[in-house]
């Protein structure tokens, strides 16, 4: 047996049917990617762009090598980073409601972000690094108000708390644009969540964290399979609960950062992917977050392809569709968790 197989027995892709899944999401991904490339104000068929990939980078138009490609990149990773997000966010509470958007993460890293951008304008490389301080500092926040007892309160209370921290955020960032209005003209597409303009420079400020946090968060399944037992338990079988459980939310608010430096405020990825994928796979993150990665991608490319062409040439914010199928979801799942 290959290395390879080896690795993906030891991680159950060959011993419980999760192979299948992951090459269907993977096709579906592919298949998401073609169709944001080729859809735009100047169409190009899928044969056309077959060939021109099979010809070499250059014979690429210039619309798609230097305007869609980018865009399509960035798209999916912020994506995935918001999804792997989600399901990191919700075993470090122990909460399926959970959502970097919903317990104000997003808001934190928006608002640090926002911060950098009027701040530091020549200094573009600092953005990540508040964006990331803003939402680790919003998560400690939410958890610090979420505890009763020593331990994380019930899912209204996290939620409750998450709502209030986002308000602040929110807040605090309406301020800065007020009395900088001058020097943040893209404040409403930042709220949002946009992924217009985004070139090249923004995907190699994103790729980097994104990629780190996608390889800790695979290297660390097994912690993050222990934190879903009851801290008792946990903590008999040798994991420090605290610890892990504030390293966890640190790599949610990584993620969530990194997503939230080049496409704004773009929410319910993180709530809607993961829950949709546990229902397929089940808890084990070695199964869940790289499918929770494959389709976080499929699911913001294909809902941005859906936002350039809907009202063309008006072209939606991506954070609005993305909301208008997250919020009702939402308030199904707290529906049933509270009732």
């Amino acid at each position: 047996m290959s290395a390879l197989a080896w690795r993906l027995r030891a991680w159950g892709f060959a011993s419980d049917g999760v192979a299948p899944w992951l090459a269907l999401f993977a096709a579906a991904l592919l298949a998401a990617t073609a169709l944001a490339v080729s859809l735009g104000p100047s169409a190009v068929t899928l044969s056309e762009l077959l060939r021109a990939i099979l010809a070499g980078p250059a014979a690429l138009p210039p619309s798609i090598a230097e305007v869609r490609l980018p865009r399509v990149a960035c798209g999916a990773a912020v994506g995935a980073a918001l999804a792997v997000s989600g399901a990191v966010l919700q075993t470090a509470v122990r909460n399926p409601l959970a959502d970097p958007g919903i317990v104000g993460v997003t808001a934190g890293a928006g608002l640090a972000a926002l911060g950098a951008i009027l701040f530091f304008p020549e200094e573009p490389a600092l953005v990540p690094g508040f964006a990331f301080a803003g939402g680790l500092a919003a998560i400690a926040l939410v958890m610090a108000l979420g505890l009763r007892s020593g331990r994380l309160a019930g899912p209204l209370r996290l939620v409750l708390s998450g709502v209030g921290v986002q308000a602040i955020c929110f807040a605090g960032a309406s301020l800065l644009s007020f009395l900088y209005a001058d020097r943040a003209p893209a404040f409403a597409a930042f709220v949002v969540g946009s992924l217009n303009g985004l070139g090249w420079a923004d995907l190699s400020r994103v790729a980097p964290p994104v990629l780190v946090g996608l390889a800790i968060a695979l290297a660390a399944v097994r912690p993050l399979d222990l934190l879903l037992l009851d801290d008792a338990t946990a903590g008999g079988l040798g994991v420090a609960v605290r610890r892990a459980r504030l390293l966890a939310s640190a790599l949610a608010a990584l993620l969530a950062a990194a997503a939230v430096s080049v496409a704004g405020l773009v929410a319910f990825v993180g709530l809607v992917v993961p829950n949709g994928v546990r229902l397929l796979v089940g808890p084990a993150h070695a199964r869940l977050l790289p499918l929770c990665a494959l389709a976080g991608a499929t699911l913001v490319l294909c809902a941005d392809a859906a936002a350039r062409t809907l009202f063309a040439p008006v072209e939606l914010p991506v954070g609005a569709l993305l909301a208008l199928v997250g919020g009702p979801y939402f308030l199904v799942v707290l529906w049933r968790k509270v009732a």
